[in-house]
């Protein structure tokens, strides 16, 4: 528990100082905007360059109208490369605005320059007045992906196993792998704004290939997957971590796409159990809040994001142990390849301001800084001993100015020295 207080307070320490950073910011170009502003041109959306926008100047959502974004993905990412595909973002109001949220869901279908297909769907489905809330996050991987160890290092040692070591390549240990996730909770409203529920959680990893292994003596290398696996008693070529959900919610957000202002809180206990097909039991603790502000009328915000990952009891295998970028939307780590931290326990926490760039909302920007700490057992690495940094800025297209949709085009850096570009519809968090 100190561990978690200490690593608490140091990102509420990193927050306040990028919260500092961008009052700056925010000041300098209100000011700037101010001095030239007039009164707000009609709301745009890409649809709008093409085909004339009505005198509907509102962007008003229509009850049980169903919109549908279709998106070819032509795009880079670091731990896919080169990606081709297609996304959709449909999204539908199922009662009045004044109380109930959009339900959205997010489906694509991916190929990449490394050989991977990718197929993934989430939904947040809110009922009339909001009853029910139905989230999913389901994913089947055919996937390649280096990993870096356990905990925060620049260039993280392997383990060494048995007597056996090498090299450690600057910390990359190319991998490839097949991933099945179900994700599933329904949350019943208890109060306006809170939520319980119950779901699974199902996650099998298998045909897992470690391309560095060697065990031949002569030219043996021991990646950490394998040495971890052996370590921790799992199988070095498929494992699965299967468990029942407990969750409580809480949700004053303005808007499930891209919120300007209020607050989203979840916390979730999950339990892996053996008759649910889990190689071994364990109890882990997920935390995650949200918190957004209205600097001006609907053209600033600010946005900050914490999430807490926590082995309660036993053990997970290597690629299910919290990690950047395998969050639900794969929006964590910007600045980081996907999988370059892990750990037994992981705190992450991120700040953003977000402005438009046009009067009429066609174009926005975004500038952010985030912060991760993972732990290392083998190393006696704790949570909170070192934190690493990642930070950028990114460009926003509105697709559905009825939804609040945007096109997001992010460019980040990591101080590990690394660098990216990430695509993707919707806000990060």
């Amino acid at each position: 528990m100190f561990v978690f207080i200490k690593s608490f307070v140091f990102y509420l320490y990193i927050m306040r100082i990028s919260l500092l950073s961008l009052h700056l910011l925010i000041v300098f170009h209100t000011v700037h905007s101010q001095s030239g502003s007039g009164s707000l041109a009609r709301q745009k959306d890409i649809g709008d360059i093409f085909v004339p926008a009505s005198d509907d100047v509102s962007g008003t959502l229509q009850i049980r109208k169903l919109y549908i974004p279709v998106l070819p993905i032509i795009g880079y990412a670091p731990a896919n490369g080169f990606v081709v595909g297609v996304g959709l973002a449909p999204a539908i109001l199922l009662d009045s605005i004044q109380h109930t949220h959009l339900s959205t869901l997010q489906t694509n279908l991916q190929f990449t320059s490394r050989n991977q297909k990718n197929i993934h769907l989430r939904h947040n489905i809110y009922t009339s007045r909001d009853r029910f809330i139905f989230q999913g996050d389901w994913r089947l991987l055919f996937f390649s992906q280096p990993t870096y160890g356990l905990g925060i290092y620049d260039y993280p040692p392997v383990f060494s196993l048995l007597g056996l070591s090498a090299d450690d390549n600057n910390g990359a240990q190319p991998m490839r792998f097949n991933y099945l996730r179900v994700y599933e909770t329904i949350l019943r409203k208890v109060t306006k704004r809170f939520y319980l529920g119950a779901g699974i959680a199902l996650d099998y990893h298998w045909n897992i290939r470690d391309e560095m292994l060697q065990l031949d003596s002569a030219t043996a290398f021991i990646t950490s997957h394998y040495a971890y696996s052996e370590l921790e008693n799992y199988s070095a070529q498929k494992y699965s971590a299967n468990g029942i959900l407990l969750r409580a919610v809480y949700d004053t957000r303005d808007n499930s796409v891209h919120a300007y202002s209020g607050a989203y809180l979840d916390m979730a206990y999950r339990r892996n159990t053996l008759w649910l097909g889990s190689d071994q039991s364990s109890s882990l603790l997920y935390l995650e809040a949200r918190k957004y502000f209205t600097v001006v009328s609907d053209k600033q915000q600010l946005a900050f994001w914490f999430i807490g990952n926590f082995i309660l009891e036993g053990n997970l295998p290597y690629l299910a142990l919290p990690s950047i970028g395998w969050d639900t939307y794969n929006r964590s780590g910007r600045g980081f390849v996907q999988g370059r931290f892990r750990g037994r326990n992981m705190v992450y926490g991120e700040a953003e301001w977000r402005f438009s760039l046009s009067e009429s909302g066609l174009l926005g920007g975004v500038v952010y800084l985030n912060t991760t700490s993972t732990d290392n057992k083998f190393t006696d690495q704790s949570l909170g001993d070192r934190f690493a940094i990642g930070y950028g800025t990114g460009l926003r297209i509105k697709m559905t100015k009825e939804t609040r949709t945007n096109i997001c085009i992010d460019l980040g850096a990591g101080s590990d020295g690394s660098t990216g570009i990430w695509f993707g519809l919707s806000e990060t968090f």
